[in-house]
């Protein structure tokens, strides 16, 4: 989960946006995409519901936890200066 944690907060904002549409549309696995994205935007609160999720449903937590590995590859090979995050100074 620590690769989920790194990631830039825009990528959070669109895991969670994936979560909600999956919640409401069929084919898409929606809760593990809302998680992962509550984990990038708010670490602490979503962490305690990660690990509730884990013990609770180990078998969906790694099946959506493979999911969401599949979409990061699939986004770091689209665009790679996005899984670098913003540059900490520019260059001038």
């Amino acid at each position: 989960m620590s690769r989920v944690k790194d990631l830039p907060r825009e990528v959070g904002v669109m895991l969670v946006t994936v979560g909600a549409l999956g919640l409401v549309l069929p084919g898409v696995v929606g809760a593990p995409a809302a998680i992962a994205g509550g984990l990038v935007l708010w670490p602490g609160t979503f962490g305690t519901v990660e690990g509730w999720f884990e013990r609770r449903f180990p078998k969906a937590h790694r099946k959506g936890l493979n999911q969401i590995h599949r979409y990061l590859d699939d986004l770091e090979r689209r665009y790679p200066d996005l899984a670098r995050g913003p540059d900490p100074e520019p260059d001038r």
